[in-house]
């Protein structure tokens, strides 16, 4: 049985789903241990399990407490648990370093799913950060996998590109929405955001501000976090916002399906968004809708290289400026070219390495983990 340990809910996150589904065309067993920290309803699933403390999203260290009664709660669970463990998928050092403890004490293959760098997410420098990053580096390297977003991040993780026990998984999804045709771009345009709703460093609050009360703009946003609050009371005032509160991912991309342009930001005041390898690229290309992106990023530059979408300065005006600027044939040139894109590289890319490379990894790590259950 697979353990995924994972300090978010499952159902808010695609890459995980992917991992389940891959898993459960493979007839691979799997059960989750998720935290949820706002108290939301979550589905009852069968084998999933979460951690009920409360907890806010980018707290940083006022979370300090509460992540160590987590880590706590995950070790004894997995001890609980520990008959039926054959690998532990862990996301992230806050879920690795206690997924690790315990694999080291009860010899079981621990896979390390690197989504980012910690210390880098979370603005954590000075010795507490390079302490942080030395645990992280620790555990990445003793592994029995460890998986990372991007090849440009060997060297952020301090990984060797030539080494066996690391695969690359980029955040392709699987394909399981599908474009919206036929498609015809026009004003009002529609601008669409589906995501955690950062109150920084994603330009959120500045693209707000540069689309609320333009009667040329309907801007559609899903999703929850520090932002929820100014998106539901600007889409009550009757203003030309229209947000739908959080969704699972599967309706999140049907909505974004629907719109004429994909909004993913990634300012550069958080390093490492220098690294970002987002599931918005690749959703745009999916979904046959151009991405409006930030310049000086990994999606930024590959926006432009393929013309696929746009990557502009960070800031109200420079978003005010692009929308100006907005014409059909320019939006539709680079929806087309965005489908293009998807169906010479990525069309097969979730067959191929997660419900192909990934699950064989896991079933060479169950054959050759601790079948006993001690």
């Amino acid at each position: 049985m697979i353990f995924f340990i994972r300090s978010y809910i499952a159902d808010f996150d695609a890459r995980m789903g992917k991992y389940f589904d891959a898993l459960s065309e493979a007839g691979v067993g799997f059960r989750f241990i998720g935290w949820n920290k706002d108290g939301r309803q979550v589905p009852d699933r069968p084998g999933f399990h979460y951690f009920s403390r409360r907890a806010r999203l980018g707290a940083g260290w006022r979370n300090a407490v509460a992540l160590l009664q987590w880590n706590t709660h995950v070790f004894r669970r997995l001890v609980k648990e520990r008959r039926s463990v054959s690998v532990v998928h862990a996301v992230d050092l806050d879920a690795g370093f206690s997924s690790w403890l315990f694999c080291l004490m009860f010899r079981r293959p621990l896979v390390l799913d690197l989504y980012d760098k910690y210390t880098a997410v979370r603005g954590i420098g000075g010795f507490a950060g390079k302490a942080l990053d030395f645990l992280e580096r620790t555990i990445a390297r003793s592994a029995a996998l460890t998986i990372i977003a991007s090849a440009d991040r060997f060297s952020q993780h301090g990984l060797e590109p030539g080494d066996s026990k690391v695969l690359v998984l980029e955040n392709v999804p699987s394909a399981a929405v599908a474009p919206l045709v036929p498609w015809q771009a026009k004003k009002p345009w529609n601008i669409g955001y589906f995501g955690v709703l950062e109150s920084r460093h994603r330009g959120l609050e500045d693209l707000l501000a540069a689309c609320r009360g333009r009667p040329d703009v309907r801007l559609h946003v899903a999703g929850y976090g520090h932002l929820a609050p100014q998106f539901s009371a600007a889409a009550e005032a009757g203003s030309n916002v229209h947000y739908y509160g959080a969704m699972e991912s599967e309706a999140g991309l049907g909505l974004m399906a629907k719109m004429d342009v994909i909004v993913g930001m990634y300012y550069l005041s958080v390093p490492n968004h220098r690294y970002a390898s987002p599931n918005k690229y690749y959703e745009h290309l999916m979904l046959g809708r151009p991405l409006l992106t930030t310049a000086g990023t990994p999606p930024g530059a590959r926006v432009e290289q393929d013309v696929s979408g746009w990557a502009v300065a960070e800031g109200e005006a420079s978003l005010t400026q692009w929308l100006d600027g907005l014409d059909p044939e320019a939006v539709m040139k680079r929806g087309r070219r965005a489908a293009q894109v998807w169906d010479e590289r990525y069309a097969s890319y979730y067959r191929s390495h997660y419900c192909g490379e990934y699950v064989m990894r896991i079933r060479m790590l169950c054959k050759g983990g601790r079948q006993d259950g001690r």
